[in-house]
């Protein structure tokens, strides 16, 4: 398969999907006019009919705004901003998100000197712009994924290129060459995991996960279901089997329990021992996490058959999927590293 490379003329769409519209969504307008490089169009789409409207103002930029005539996830909300972009370098934000200047100039050098790949930037924490909220995400063996560098202190360890286990899907790039062979954002997942989906699906077509320390954003970390409510951590456990039933190697598949049942051991360890972000977690979350994974057990035949129908366009069989689990996975001691100073 041939991958398009990016040039330096190649203009930017930037996506947002946004339901509270307000002052989360004008403080990520106004970081976009104050880039290095601006955008060409920066597409919002509002995902609930009853929203607030947007204020007028002038930008820099070409705004274009899409009201959804029904309340609208946020897969479904980013398929729509994608498919009215005019411009082959699309770049997706949460409307809870802060550009920092730069951050588009930096995210298309990286698809200039790689070619077709997804593209994750370096998040920030909002509240506290000092620390990280990712670089990307490490995956445990049963599709989980886990922020890589959440809550530490930046600094020169966090400033090499390298490879990610997943997109965080707070903010990254994809080349429309790559969204025509992925399809965009899989919208039966509701919220959370669909980042996660997009990346093994990429992997699985050969195409790279490349992390760009010089693109740097901050992120606003739980603005929309909270940091560790109910309903979050019932859809991301749901989500989680769904998504790895679809692309993880057919072994993986079959030991999902037995990896399931070894990172809960493990995440319950660290939270005993009063470490990790577990400790916040509260008792009806934790239940909640074992209903999704039950959830996602009954979804199982539809992502069989997503599974069926993509295996005919893989590029990358069962070793080399074990090769990106194993070098992207999430070590024991990455669960102890939240909320430590």
């Amino acid at each position: 398969m041939a991958w398009w490379h990016g040039g330096a003329s190649v203009s930017l769409s930037v996506v947002i999907p946004t339901v509270q519209v307000g002052a989360l969504l004008e403080r990520c307008l106004q970081a976009l006019a104050q880039q290095t490089q601006l955008p060409a169009e920066v597409i919002v789409v509002i995902a609930h009919p009853e929203s607030p409207a947007i204020e007028e103002t002038e930008w820099p930029f070409s705004l274009r705004v899409r009201r959804c005539t029904e309340p609208t996830h946020y897969g479904a909300a980013v398929n729509l901003g994608l498919d009215l972009a005019a411009h082959d370098g699309l770049i997706i934000l949460n409307d809870d998100t802060r550009p920092r200047p730069g951050f588009l100039a930096a995210l298309q050098q990286a698809w200039r000197r790689h070619g077709a790949a997804l593209y994750q930037p370096r998040i920030y924490l909002l509240a506290q712009p000092e620390r990280l909220d990712n670089v990307g995400h490490g995956l445990f063996f049963d599709g989980f994924n886990w922020a890589r560098g959440r809550e530490a202190r930046d600094g020169s360890s966090f400033d090499v290129e390298g490879t990610v286990g997943a997109v965080s899907g707070a903010a990254f790039l994809i080349p429309r060459p790559v969204l025509d062979v992925l399809g965009g954002f899989d919208t039966s997942l509701e919220a959370f995991g669909e980042d996660v989906d997009l990346s093994l699906r990429a992997v699985r077509m050969g195409i790279p996960l490349r992390y760009v320390p010089d693109a740097r954003i901050e992120h606003a970390l739980g603005s929309s279901y909270g940091r560790y409510s109910v309903r979050k951590l019932y859809l991301i456990e749901r989500n989680r089997v769904r998504v790895a039933v679809r692309s993880l190697p057919a072994s993986a598949v079959i030991a999902l329990p037995v990896w399931t049942a070894l990172r809960w051991v493990a995440m319950a360890s660290v939270t005993a021992a009063g470490r990790g972000w577990g400790v916040q977690v509260s008792t009806a979350a934790r239940a909640a996490a074992v209903a999704g994974a039950v959830a996602g057990a009954i979804h199982l035949p539809d992502a069989v058959r997503k599974r069926r129908r993509d295996a005919a366009q893989w590029q990358r069989g069962e070793l080399e999927m074990w090769r990106h689990l194993i070098t992207e996975r999430v070590r024991l001691r990455d669960l102890a590293r939240h909320h430590e100073a």
